[in-house]
């Protein structure tokens, strides 16, 4: 038996070196294993360095997250991947690697096409530990409470209403719609900095729409928004511009008690059929029109590309999942 000293702690274990590094120098060459074993030593003698291997963990974590906004393919798996050896467990780690791996082995993969090796196995070793019931479904924050209705869901009577609502307002107002919006997006639009757009096409830039952006007059859109947050509860409101030839890479979104609501405010005709929206496998090409609402569930993996002529804008609108909205919902992000 050997003995070492940590944090003023005396402490006995089978093995020869401290533990927490063990499990440490474990998660940095991506051995769950191995990092899960010495962390399980390390918390069964209660030792103090536990809380230093999670606070290492989730400087690399963030450093990873950093990397993929970043769009460094090179140096967002390895730091993720040693991370999540030591909390395979974590929702919101386990699916930024899997969209980190996807980038890194096929920077060109559509939501359609197959999990490269490193990223399926991943996948296979989250759904054996229980962390999502869909591999398609891969929310950072996973309530498994909820239903899961598939990626392109039939609407809820409350979410029916919000959608004819916008759909409405748009007919009467939609010159409005565009002006506020193309203004915002001028005055406030920042390129997406979330490492999912490919770096070497076009841009997708967005502008929020909340208390941010007051400066910017915004009647029509604000009166909208208003009344889909009554009738269907709001998390988040923005504009998204996609420019011809942009593409966002295949991704999952941050939670299932969300569902994603985009009316056309700029859609060119000759661009409708050119626009894919790819959600759980499932493509459709003229999914966005102008004036027309499309709902899907961005929880489940998706993917959009592009390849019209002219801008399409949209108002983006998570609204709560309508189960969590019977529960009482939780008001916006």
């Amino acid at each position: 038996m050997r003995k070492w000293v940590l944090g003023g702690c005396l402490c006995v274990a089978s093995t020869s070196n401290n533990p927490c590094d063990e499990a440490v120098a474990a998660a940095k060459v991506i051995d769950v294993h191995a990092a899960q074993k010495h962390l399980a030593v390390a918390r069964e003698h209660d030792l103090p360095c536990v809380a230093d291997v999670g606070a290492w963990a989730l400087r690399v974590a963030q450093a990873g997250q950093r990397a993929v906004e970043q769009g460094d393919a090179r140096r967002a798996p390895p730091l993720l991947g040693a991370a999540w050896a030591l909390a395979p467990i974590d929702e919101s780690l386990t699916a930024k690697y899997i969209t980190a791996l996807g980038f890194a082995d096929a920077p060109e993969r559509t939501a359609k096409d197959a999990l490269p090796d490193r990223a399926a196995r991943v996948l296979d070793d989250a759904m054996a530990r229980g962390v999502w019931r869909d591999p398609l479904q891969r929310p950072g924050e996973f309530d498994a409470a909820l239903p899961s209705l598939g990626g392109w869901p039939e609407a809820s009577p409350p979410v029916r209403a919000c959608i004819a609502d916008l759909e409405r307002a748009y007919a009467e107002n939609g010159a409005a719609f565009r002006a506020e919006a193309l203004a915002l997006l001028e005055a406030r639009g920042y390129e997406a900095h979330e490492g999912l757009q490919d770096p070497a096409k076009p841009k997708w830039s967005y502008a929020d729409v909340d208390d941010s952006t007051l400066e910017v007059s915004r009647p029509t859109i604000d009166r909208a928004v208003a009344a889909v947050r009554r009738t269907c509860g709001l998390q988040a409101a923005g504009i998204s511009r996609l420019e011809p030839g942009s593409a966002i890479r295949p991704h999952t979104g941050p939670t299932n008690r969300r569902w994603t609501l985009h009316l056309g405010l700029v859609v060119d005709a000759a661009d409708v059929e050119r626009l894919t929206l790819t959600v759980a496998g499932t493509a459709r090409a003229g999914a966005w029109v102008q004036g027309k609402v499309v709902l899907f569930d961005d929880s489940y993996e998706h993917d959009v590309v592009h390849a019209g002529a002219r801008d399409r804008v949209v108002l983006d609108l998570s609204v709560d999942h309508p189960s969590f909205f019977l529960r009482g919902g939780r008001g916006e992000l």
